[in-house]
């Protein structure tokens, strides 16, 4: 087992071994993308150093994610390969080139705290609860109950009502705050479940902080960018089609690849799915241009699969897509055509989700007709995007007119 557990070595280390692989040039720096985000992961708690706990809170932290939309399956597939490549170099100093399966997580020991577990995972699949809600759930109750047993609770009727603000402190060193809030409303739902769990509801917190950090979007000048890309015929019609429905509807990656031919009305210039965060059933209208570009797609490029999805791979075998990695690629190739965003700067299927809803914010679409076109179970889930209109931001501030200004550029 490796002794020197700096996270920034091992996974140099790491990465050193994956090159004896013989991989293609963008599958090994893929590979370095997937574990900068475990080093940006680490350094946000001030760990510079591995450990079995930081590892298990970054994939709790990946199936958050994965569970809230902003990253697909296979983004959180490669997330997770990566983390378990890292934990087999740790132990043995070398990889072997292998799949992986589910990770095999611990569950309760004790009978009672399993038993009440399994029926509360069972009672959300009977609710028809989203698979990426249960798997949040199934995730958080698990260490949750963990929790009880590691302190000498085999039994939640005989556990005090102060193991609850305990395990929230547990959880500070590597849970963002505004991440605990996410927690706090699943162990909510779990005491309204269990049997006299309702003693334990008013030490769950409440009053979580909720981040509210500023949408990045795509400026104006981005925006001409892209759109002039969009017209010019060295991109292919698929690329065209996957940017224009993410820019002008803001569906998400896992959306858009999961997309089937018999979800698009061309009668009515719509397109009717089930949205994957949520399952519930959604349409959104076709503009004449997006409905352009998926006909000449599947008309004259796509190629002639069995598959019932609209995107497929443009080279053999003719798969649907892999999801947000292949959304990202996507995105970035036709980022790099248009000149723009050629840093570190935010790209993806997100950033055009964002761009959508801020464009359709400023030219005075209501806010609840744009929470229902990006699909959001709550109209609130939308007012983050009220941020990004600055014109309407401006006419909120106050004049400063009377106002005695005496220090430095301000007076």
């Amino acid at each position: 087992m490796r002794t020197n557990l700096r996270l920034s070595n091992l996974i140099e280390g790491v990465l050193q071994e994956i090159g004896r692989f013989g991989l293609c040039p963008e599958a090994n720096r893929q590979y370095r993308r997937i574990y900068n985000s475990l080093r940006h992961f680490a350094a946000n708690r001030n760990v510079d150093s591995y450990s079995t706990d930081l590892l298990e809170r970054f994939l709790a932290d990946v199936e958050y994610r994965h569970e809230n939309g902003t990253i697909g399956p296979a983004r959180r597939s490669h997330l997770r390969r990566a983390s378990l490549l890292l934990r087999d170099y740790v132990q043995t100093g070398t990889l072997d080139w292998k799949p992986y399966g589910g990770i095999a997580r611990p569950l309760p020991s004790s009978p009672e705290l399993l038993r009440l577990y399994s029926q509360y995972i069972g009672s959300l699949k009977s609710q028809g609860k989203s698979e990426y809600t249960i798997q949040s759930s199934r995730n958080l109750i698990r260490q949750f109950l963990l929790f009880l047993e590691n302190n000498g609770h085999n039994a939640l009727s005989e556990t005090p009502i102060d193991v609850v603000p305990s395990f929230f402190q547990h959880l500070l060193p590597t849970y963002r705050p505004t991440s605990v809030r996410t927690v706090a409303s699943h162990i909510r739902s779990f005491f309204r479940f269990a049997d006299g769990g309702e003693r334990f509801l008013p030490l769950v917190p409440s009053r979580c902080p909720r981040g509210r950090s500023i949408i990045p979007i795509l400026s104006d000048t981005e925006h001409a960018a892209l759109k002039r890309v969009l017209r010019r015929t060295d991109v292919s019609l698929r690329d065209k089609a996957m940017i224009g429905l993410a820019l002008q509807t803001g569906l998400r990656s896992v959306d858009i690849v999961g997309m089937k031919l018999s979800d698009i009305d061309w009668i009515n210039d719509a397109v009717s799915i089930p949205q994957s965060k949520t399952g519930r059933p959604f349409a959104i209208p076709l503009s004449a241009d997006v409905g352009n570009s998926l006909s000449s797609y599947i008309l004259t490029e796509r190629p002639p699969a069995d598959s019932p999805y609209v995107f497929l791979r443009s080279v053999a075998p003719f798969g649907p897509l892999s999801g947000h990695s292949a959304c990202y690629a996507v995105v970035r190739r036709t980022f790099t055509r248009a000149k723009i965003r050629l840093g570190d700067e935010r790209k993806g299927i997100h950033l055009l989700r964002h761009s959508a809803a801020s464009r359709m914010l400023s030219h005075g679409v209501p806010v609840t007709t744009i929470s229902s076109m990006l699909g959001h179970s709550s109209k609130s889930s939308t007012d983050v995007y009220l941020a990004t209109d600055m014109a309407q931001m401006r006419e909120c501030g106050l004049p400063l007119v009377g106002i005695a200004m005496n220090c430095g550029g301000l007076r």
